[in-house]
């Protein structure tokens, strides 16, 4: 017997006035936010949401409940993803495409959205991919039921070499064309004609110039995102182009976050970075994941940085996303912060904070049941429960 149906069978007897929409977990351990636990908690959920979670308190015997031996914990969200979007986010045909609109790549069916869903994953940033000075705008979706929670998450930016010189072709999507040929942990600084291509710019001086022009004419998405109404996200790998995405948010005043930078253990793009108040989106993290990109996550959480762990292309196991939340806390990083990354602080820069990411009153009811810890990589899902819902394993299974 699964897990989750250990769970269920060990639920309380038959509730004698059913509720519709009303649940109770009860469980050996609730996480609820920042990494905080609370030992023999009650989940309760309403209508979607959350109602309490308390300590110690006995279930109603009047509301159905689950009573699961295990953790439970606010769903994981993967950021900067392509999966369901049936590699469709990107475009070689212009270098600024400001009112491009990844959600209309979203396929609620896909299996990669299955695959991320039984992986505790309920929630997915949606993004162009760094091809593109502006790629267009970001999503954020579940990964049940197919609700986009919003469809204008953040403008993507791209200031790395990826999106410089590129050749020119047919209009179609390929997203991650870029994303492959940028360096995990940063390349050397080119800042003249690529050998993609002739596709302006071909210069990084060039792409901000560009930028520049964009924001200055004040319309649409760079209007909104110059009155701090739109969050950007600003991809930049080497040191050289994390300087420039800081200088340029400075400048323009623009909040949001960088996509890239592994190698935020400087000092000194930790200062730049914590002045300009922007996050910082790391990962995925590969088994060759250099020691300094590895540790950044623990020196950005010293500094008081938001991080989130970015997931990836869809080639990537979503079980990657905790992969690399155990490497960067294997890296010294506290389980606190890499726990955030992985929800509080990862609903935050993708915009959606105030709704999803952590287990309290009024949030959407968004969890996951794990048999155990969830930091440790031998822990299994156990049910995934999106708007207070069981959404894996289906009901039945």
């Amino acid at each position: 017997m699964s897990l989750a149906l250990l769970a269920l069978a060990l639920a309380g007897g038959e509730p004698s006035a059913p509720r519709e929409g009303v649940l109770q977990i009860q469980a050996a351990e609730i996480w609820t936010s920042g990494g905080e636990r609370i030992q023999d908690g009650l989940l309760l959920v309403e209508d979607g949401r959350v109602r309490a979670v308390s300590k110690g308190k006995q279930p109603d015997p009047g509301l159905p409940l689950v009573r699961h031996a295990g953790v439970v914990t606010a769903g994981l969200i993967g950021l900067r993803s392509q999966a369901g979007a049936g590699g469709e986010l990107q475009d070689d045909t212009r270098s600024v495409l400001p009112e491009a609109h990844a959600v209309h790549a979203f396929d609620p069916s896909h299996p990669d959205v299955a695959r991320a869903l039984a992986a505790g994953i309920t929630a997915l940033e949606l993004a162009p991919g760094p091809g593109n000075v502006v790629g267009g705008l970001a999503c954020v979706v579940k990964t049940s039921g197919g609700r986009v929670l919003t469809s204008e998450a953040s403008l993507a930016l791209s200031l790395t070499s990826a999106a410089l010189g590129r050749s020119t072709g047919p209009s179609f999507f390929v997203f991650g064309a870029g994303e492959a040929q940028a360096q995990p942990d940063g390349g050397p600084e080119s800042s003249e004609r690529t050998p993609r291509g002739n596709r302006e710019p071909t210069s990084y001086a060039g792409a901000l110039a560009l930028l520049r022009r964009s924001f200055a004419a004040g319309e649409g998405p760079f209007a909104r995102a110059r009155r701090g109404d739109l969050a950007v996200t600003i991809e930049a790998w080497d040191r050289h182009e994390v300087l420039r995405a800081v200088e340029l948010a400075r400048e323009l005043g623009l909040a949001g976050a960088v996509r890239g930078a592994p190698l935020a253990g400087d000092p000194a793009l930790v200062q730049a970075l914590k002045e300009s108040k922007l996050g910082v989106i790391v990962g995925p993290y590969s088994s060759g994941q250099t020691r300094p990109s590895l540790e950044s996550v623990k020196t950005l959480a010293a500094a008081g940085i938001p991080v989130a762990f970015a997931l990836g292309d869809p080639a990537r196991s979503p079980q990657g996303l905790r992969l690399s939340a155990a490497r960067a806390l294997r890296a010294g990083a506290p389980a606190a912060a890499v726990w955030k990354a992985l929800t509080e602080d990862a609903a935050k820069l993708a915009g959606v904070g105030a709704s999803l990411g952590t287990l309290a009153a009024g949030r959407e009811a968004d969890f996951v049941l794990w048999s155990g810890d969830p930091l440790d990589l031998q822990s299994r899902v156990a049910a995934v429960y999106v708007d207070g819902r069981r959404a894996w394993p289906a009901q039945g299974h």
